[in-house]
């Protein structure tokens, strides 16, 4: 019964878009260039030197090196180690969605337990840092609020995480020394892995804002709602019309917040794809998210 209702909500939705393209084409394509704007000079130019970066040490086999070195205060404050360390570090350094990938690599390698993966889902969604203070400083017109925003972002997962933790250590493998590449070899592998995210991230950019769009344009939502429809649908969209409301820099930044610790669901959508080929469970990353916004946004209200 449940799947019959997922299939038809499927099918409305389907039917919804295609009516949306038939009755106004312009909208698609209007869309498609925002989106790509948008992915050129805020995403792509923050993201894609720390993707290449986290994949060289990894295929390099210098991630387990970082992890021996970091290893004993990841294990103190979560509970885990191994490369597990590295997974945490390198969410924080390069931001969402790295972490899904990161952790679906390594499970894939057999360097984490599938108990593990999904601990470490609920707990490394970061913000990349150069996109919050790059994109939410300028967005903001706030550099204090941007910094505010991801210091929150950071404390937010490391108590999500601290709260969830097994009670007792897991341990985990460091590398598989077999695996090591030259940089050669690491250097053309990194930079495809990247570009295929990349370029998924782009895709479902363009879905949601497409979507997003749609709504508004056909609900006629007035400029508050649509900028909150948006940032549900795709969090970068959403936050560069925030400074479009008439509301104070407090609380735009309390929605930008939001959207950045929830996630919207085009970064959802890039989870799931992310770790559907290796049969881990997204509820682990949806709980996260829903506790770390409830977090996120105590903590900015209370300090």
């Amino acid at each position: 019964m449940k799947r019959k209702y997922q299939e038809l909500l499927a099918v409305l939705i389907i039917l919804f878009i295609y009516l949306g393209i038939f009755i106004n084409p312009k909208l698609i394509i209007e869309s498609g260039i925002t989106s790509i704007n948008i992915f050129k000079t805020r995403l792509f130019p923050s993201i894609f030197p720390f993707f290449v970066l986290a994949s060289l040490l990894l295929n390099l086999g210098l991630a387990d090196k970082i992890s021996r070195k970091i290893n004993f205060v990841i294990k103190r404050i979560f509970h885990i180690e191994g490369i597990s360390s590295f997974i945490v570090v390198i969410s924080i350094i390069s931001g969402f969605p790295s972490g899904s990938k990161y952790i679906s690599d390594c499970y894939k390698k057999g360097l984490i337990s599938k108990k593990t993966a999904n601990y470490l889902l609920t707990f490394t969604h970061f913000g990349n840092p150069l996109f919050i203070l790059g994109t939410c400083g300028i967005v903001l017109n706030n550099i204090t609020i941007a910094y505010k925003i991801l210091i929150i972002n950071i404390v937010a997962n490391i108590i999500l995480g601290i709260i969830l933790r097994p009670k007792e250590v897991i341990s985990s493998n460091y590398t598989l020394k077999n695996e090591k590449l030259s940089f050669m070899e690491a250097l053309p592998n990194a930079i495809n892995d990247a570009i295929k995210l990349l370029l998924f991230m782009l895709g479902s950019i363009t879905f949601f804002m497409f979507f997003s769009k749609l709504i508004t344009s056909t609900l006629h939502l007035n400029n508050f709602y649509s900028v909150i429809t948006t940032g549900i649908l795709d969090l970068t969209s959403g936050i560069s019309m925030v400074n479009t409301l008439n509301i104070s820099n407090y609380l735009q930044g309390l929605i930008v917040l939001s959207f950045i610790t929830f996630g919207s669901l085009s970064v959802h959508l890039q989870v799931i794809n992310n770790i559907k080929e290796q049969d881990l469970s997204y509820k682990y990353f949806f709980i996260g998210r829903i506790i770390e916004t409830s977090l996120a946004l105590v903590i900015y209200l209370l300090f």
